[in-house]
C-alpha cells in the first residue's frame, strides 16, 4: 500500500541523511503552505516529505560586517517585521508582509517562497533586486552558493537536484544612499496573489537630487522574474521629479508589451503597470508624485 513517509531532521546532520536518500518522489517543505495544497491538487498519496520545520538552526536573521543573512527556516512574518531588513533592504520588509494572509506569513518560510519557483512570488524580485544568494546543502553535506536565477527556473519549477536544499539567503548590506521599494497588484486586498509586482533598489543622492544606479526586477510577465534594463535606463542619471515618474511609467508598461505581446493579460497587466509604477515612486519619492495623480 502507498504512502506518504514524512522525515524531520532536527539537525543539519539528519537534513543530510535525509537529502543522501533522496529521489524523484522526494518533496521538501518548512512552512507547507504551497506543497500541501499541490500535493492535494496532484491527488498525490505516496512518497516522502522531509520537513525542515524542526531545524532550529535554520531559524535567524543576523547581520556580519556586509551581509544581511536569513535562515531558510525564518517566517514571512519574522522577516517583514524585522529591523535589520526593514534598515538595509524595505522592499523585502514589503514584500513579505503582502504574501498571502497572516497565517500564511506566519508559517511560511521565506526560502519556500523562493523555492516553490513561482512567476508571482513577492519576495523574489527584491532579492534579485539585492543581488541575494542562497546557500545550498546536498546530500554528500557539501555547502555552496547560487544567485537566485539559478536556483529558480520558474512556473512551479526550481533548478535544485533532488538532494539539495536552501539553508540561507543572503543579501549585501547597502548603504545609506540606496532606497528600495516593492509593490504588487492583485485581484483582492487580502490573501492576494499578485498579478502583478516589481522591485527597485536605487542609489539615490538626496544632497546632489540624483539617481546614480538603479535595478528593477518584475515578477509575474513570465515564467520567473526578471530584469528590467528599459525601466533601469530612464532612472539612471536622472533627477526625480514628476517628468521623471512619467517616463519611468511609460518605460515599465514598454516592459509589459515586451514580455507579454499578444497574451490574453496584456491590456490589464500594461494599465496595471501604470500602478505600480506609480505605488514604488511615491514610496521613493513621494515629495514628487501627488498621491492620487496617475
Amino acid at each position: 500500500m502507498s504512502e506518504i513517509i514524512m522525515k524531520t531532521p532536527d539537525n543539519l546532520e539528519a537534513l543530510i541523511e535525509c537529502l543522501r536518500n533522496a529521489d524523484e518522489n522526494t518533496g521538501l517543505i518548512s512552512g507547507g503552505t504551497d506543497f500541501v495544497i499541490q500535493l492535494k491538487q496532484k491527488k498525490i498519496y505516496s512518497g516522502t516529505i522531509i520537513d525542515l520545520s524542526r531545524i532550529d538552526g535554520l531559524k535567524y536573521i543576523k547581520e556580519d560586517e556586509n551581509v544581511i543573512r536569513i535562515g531558510a527556516g525564518t517566517t514571512l512574518t519574522e522577516v517583514s517585521g524585522n529591523k535589520l531588513i526593514n534598515k538595509y533592504l524595505p522592499a523585502l520588509s514589503e514584500a513579505a508582509g503582502q504574501v498571502g494572509s497572516t497565517q500564511i506569513r506566519n508559517r511560511g518560510t521565506i526560502a519556500g517562497n523562493i523555492g516553490n519557483s513561482s512567476p508571482c512570488a513577492d519576495t523574489v524580485p527584491p532579492l534579485m533586486a539585492a543581488h541575494a544568494t542562497l546557500k545550498i546543502i546536498n546530500g554528500e553535506g557539501k555547502i555552496y552558493e547560487k544567485t537566485i536565477d539559478d536556483a529558480v527556473f520558474g512556473s512551479g519549477r526550481s533548478n535544485l537536484k533532488l538532494d539539495e536544499a536552501i539553508i540561507e539567503i543572503a543579501f549585501p548590506k547597502l548603504s545609506s544612499d540606496y532606497v528600495s521599494a516593492f509593490a504588487k497588484l492583485g485581484t483582492r486586498t487580502t490573501v492576494t496573489i499578485s498579478k502583478i509586482n516589481a522591485a527597485v533598489v536605487l542609489r539615490y543622492n538626496g544632497d546632489e537630487n540624483l539617481v546614480s544606479e538603479a535595478r528593477v526586477f518584475l515578477g509575474a510577465l513570465g515564467p520567473k522574474a526578471f530584469r528590467s534594463k528599459i525601466a533601469e535606463e530612464v532612472l539612471i542619471n536622472r533627477n526625480p521629479s514628476h517628468e521623471l515618474f512619467k517616463a519611468f511609467s511609460e518605460a515599465l508598461t514598454k516592459q509589459v508589451d515586451a514580455s507579454i505581446a499578444g497574451r490574453s493579460s496584456q491590456a490589464y497587466k500594461r494599465e496595471a503597470i501604470k500602478g505600480i509604477a506609480h505605488d514604488i515612486f511615491y514610496k521613493l519619492f513621494g515629495n514628487v508624485v501627488p498621491g492620487g495623480d496617475r
